[in-house]
This record gives C-alpha cells, sequence and structure tokens, in this order.
C-alpha cells in the first residue's frame, strides 16, 4: 500500500506552511521516526516552500487507515493541529499525485522546473537515511522518468516559467520599464540568482545582500551585482525600489520598525517588496504602511492563473502522460505480486524433473558427458515450455485490477495442487549436480556426499553432470 500524506498551498496558508518549514537534519530526523513506526515500512519526505509531503509505504500486512494515522501522528510532532490542513491520497491515487508532482502540474506555477531537482534531492535523503527501499525508489524513479517525458513531448516548460519568473513579471507590472531601477537581493540561493538574471535582463540595476561576504561577493560578481553586507540594509532601503527576499532564515529579517523609519526619508517613493521565503523574511505588517507594498509567495495567485490558463492544452496533454504512465507502472508493479508464485513452481517442477533425470543416469553410465548435457538443456526446455502459458496467464491476470478475484484463486490453486507453501521443494531434498557446481571439498579434495540420496563419486556414471543446488537457473525463464 502506497500513501501520500501531506499539505501545500493548496490546502494550507503561508502561516501554516511555515510552521512546516523542515531544515535538513529535521527532515532526517522525521524519516528515522517514520521508518520506526511498526506500520511504515519506507518513506520519503518531500520538503519545499509551497509543501510538505511525506510519500510512504506500509509495512507487510498494514491496512491504508493505520498508515494514513501512523505518518499523522508524526507530522504532528513537527507542528501541532495540522489534520485541517493535512490531505491523504492513497493507493493508485497515491502514485498518480507523485506522479503530478513530479511533472510539476501541481506546483503554484504549472511547469516550473525546480520541483523535478527537490524530488531527486528528496529521494536521495532518504536513501542516505536508509528509509527508502525497492518500492518507493521504483515508484519514485519512474516519476521522475514520466517529469522528463512531459517535457520532452509537451511545451509545459517552454519558457522556464517559474516562481522567480513570476515575481519579477509581477515587479514589471508595477513599475513598468526596469531599467535603471534598483533593485536588492536577500538570498542567493537557486532562487535568488534565478531572480537575479531576469530582473538584470530587464536592465535593473542589482544590489545583493548577505551574511558571508565572501560567498556574497564572488555570487554578485557572477551576477553583475553590488555585493553589500547585512549591516547595510536599512541604508539600502532608502535607495532601492525593489526587494526580494529568498533565504533560509527563521523570523524576519526585514522589520517592522526598521522599515516604518525609513518611510518618511523616501518622501513618497514606492518601496516594493516581494518575499519568496517560507518562513517569511519580511514582517506582514509592512504591508500597512503608505508607499509600501508586500507580496508573498501566496500573492502570486492571479498571475499564476493567468499563466495556467495560457497554458492549459499543453497541461492536459501532461495530464494525459501521467494518467498512462501511472497505469503502465501499476501493470508492472502488480505482475510483480505473482513473481513468487511463479519462482516456487519453477523450484518445484525443476526439482521434481532433476530428481528423475539423477535416477536415470546412475543407470545410463553408457551417455557421455555432451548427452548428459543435451539432457540437462532439454530438461530446462521442457520446464520452460510448460510453465509458459501458466506463467503468461498469472501476470494477465495480475496487471488487470478487474482480474483480483481471479488472480487470487490461480494463486491459490496453484499453491494448495503443487504445496507451494508447504515442505521444502523436492531440489532441495533429492537433486542432482549441476555441470557447472561442484559440492564442498572433502581433505582428499574430492567432493564430499550431500545426502543419502546422492551417489558417491564412485556410483556416478562418468561424466555425469555435477549436482545442481536447490533453486539453480531458476531465472531462465521469464
Amino acid at each position: 500500500m502506497f500513501a501520500v500524506v501531506g499539505l501545500s498551498h493548496h490546502t494550507a496558508p503561508i502561516h501554516v506552511r511555515e510552521r512546516m518549514a523542515l531544515e535538513r537534519d529535521q527532515i532526517e530526523a522525521l524519516l528515522k521516526q517514520l521508518v520506526a513506526q511498526p506500520e511504515i515500512g519506507e518513506a520519503l519526505v518531500l520538503s519545499t516552500c509551497n509543501r510538505v509531503e511525506v510519500m510512504a509505504c506500509a509495512a507487510p500486512g498494514v491496512e491504508t487507515d493505520r498508515l494514513d494515522q501512523a505518518v499523522r501522528s508524526q507530522l504532528d510532532v513537527f507542528a501541532q493541529a495540522l489534520s485541517p490542513y493535512l490531505y491523504r491520497h492513497l493507493g493508485a491515487q497515491g502514485l498518480k499525485h507523485l506522479f503530478r508532482v513530479a511533472c510539476s502540474l501541481d506546483s503554484l506555477v504549472v511547469g516550473e522546473p525546480q520541483i523535478l531537482g527537490q524530488l531527486k534531492q528528496a529521494l536521495e535523503l532518504a536513501h542516505e537515511v536508509g528509509t527508502v527501499g525497492a518500492n518507493l525508489r521504483r515508484a519514485t524513479t519512474h516519476a521522475i522518468r514520466t517529469a522528463k517525458r512531459v517535457r520532452t513531448e509537451t511545451a509545459l516548460g517552454v519558457g522556464q516559467v517559474s516562481v522567480p519568473s513570476v515575481a519579477v513579471d509581477l515587479t514589471r507590472r508595477i513599475f513598468g520599464d526596469l531599467r535603471g531601477r534598483k533593485a536588492a537581493l536577500l538570498g542567493l540561493g537557486e532562487m535568488g540568482q534565478l531572480v537575479a538574471k531576469q530582473l538584470g535582463g530587464e536592465g535593473a540595476q542589482l544590489i545583493a545582500l548577505g551574511r558571508q561576504p565572501e560567498k556574497v561577493a564572488a555570487l554578485a560578481q557572477a551576477l553583475g551585482a553590488a555585493p553589500r553586507s547585512m549591516a547595510e540594509l536599512e541604508a539600502t532601503l532608502l535607495e532601492v525600489d525593489v526587494l526580494v527576499a529568498m533565504t533560509s532564515s527563521h523570523g524576519f529579517v526585514v522589520e517592522y520598525d526598521s522599515v516604518a523609519r525609513l518611510v518618511k526619508q523616501r518622501r513618497g517613493r514606492s518601496l516594493f517588496f516581494v518575499d519568496l521565503s517560507v518562513p517569511r523574511n519580511i514582517d506582514p505588517r509592512l504591508d500597512g504602511l503608505d508607499d509600501v507594498f508586500l507580496y508573498n509567495i501566496d500573492d502570486l495567485s492571479q498571475i499564476v492563473h493567468d499563466t495556467k490558463s495560457s497554458r492549459r492544452g499543453e497541461a492536459d496533454r501532461a495530464e494525459q502522460i501521467v494518467a498512462e504512465e501511472t497505469r503502465n507502472f501499476e501493470r508492472a508493479a502488480s505482475a510483480e505480486t505473482v513473481t513468487p508464485t511463479v519462482v516456487a513452481l519453477r523450484r518445484r517442477l525443476h526439482g521434481v524433473l532433476r530428481s528423475e533425470l539423477g535416477k536415470s543416469l546412475r543407470k545410463l553410465r553408457h551417455l557421455t558427458k555432451d548427452d548428459q548435457e543435451a539432457l540437462d538443456r532439454m530438461l530446462d526446455a521442457a520446464v520452460n515450455k510448460l510453465l509458459h502459458t501458466p506463467t503468461m496467464r498469472l501476470r494477465e491476470a495480475a496487471s488487470n485490477p478487474a482480474e483480483g478475484e481471479r488472480l487470487e484463486q490461480f494463486v491459490g490453486a496453484l499453491t494448495e495442487l503443487f504445496g507451494l507453501d508447504g515442505e521444502e521443494p523436492v531440489a532441495a531434498r533429492d537433486s542432482i549436480p549441476t555441470r557447472n557446481s561442484r559440492g564442498p571439498s572433502s581433505p582428499s579434495g574430492k567432493p564430499e556426499r550431500r545426502d543419502s540420496r546422492t551417489p558417491s563419486p564412485a556410483e556416478r556414471p562418468a561424466g555425469a553432470p555435477a549436482e545442481r543446488p536447490a533453486g539453480e537457473r531458476l531465472g531462465d525463464a521469464q
């Protein structure tokens, strides 16, 4: 059972999302706490400014509601009273949600490219912590491949639309021509650099502010900005027209009292703030000051709505790809569920036939080594042909959700008729040596007898194939 439990810009306003803004060490702790719950087998945490989601696979035998509650209980450890804002997507709907997130169909700005990199980083971190296994890794990897297909087959990402580009578009709407305008950048991470490049491309004069002078100086030089320290923040606010904030700081970096003192000195010149940070970097009370305009990431909704409208056709095509790839993944995953039955059946049939071949070879001493190997190959081919149709029927039933009852009947009948869940396979009790392997050596260097049914070297015909361990060559037939 697969589940996604979390919150996003769709369900939670920014004052709620900033309570769940997690640092790397907090994500690591959450991952460990998640898989420590007996209901959760695997977990991955995707944390961005617009969403915090736990993607989890249930431990064997755990039902949907228990998995959901186990995840919710751990999210409450980090922030209380989240329940009204949390959503859950279970099973097939959870997989579809994961694929839509990877393809940026659930993003604030549909088509933005950052989410795919963030999902990859989330998978890498879960791998490092040891909380992701084969099931979750397979699903996430398929989602990433689906996102690449969307990028290739649609124009959803044309123009590199993103939250930073929408912020710059909003700035352009406020001031018109940005040539000659001064813009301060508070934070030069990936998003800050994108904003800087776009503002610079519009002709704005850039000022980069930061707490690490050497790092700020290097990045500012690459971006064509003037570097300044945080101690120069108030002086900078006196001269700029725009300040865009996007740091990882917890707490306000731009405070109300500081800006209130500067308003009179600016003598009616408008000061425009864009706060792209979660948690917010700019005191929201600034929006009440004269000639001060403040927009946070949730205030970009109207521009985002316009963007969605212009890309509706491409988004519809991307949704079709997501639906198709989700079905493909479900079919492949369902087919895998019959693998243990197929393997057990193959092992049982191999074991019986090899046991009988071994008995025959004890009497057919005149056969050459080539003859015996030909018989061995014939046995393998016979098993492959005998099991081909049953294997295909099982996999067809597994790949069709409507065939669930029929699949259970198939698996139950095979298990009962062939004793697949009973005693150890015949091959393990009464087998013959393989032609490619040798048993453990005695002090004399000769293979030792494995059990009372296996002939000694003296009893075995010259050139007879060596003993085949139970389960050997199980991968021959697909």
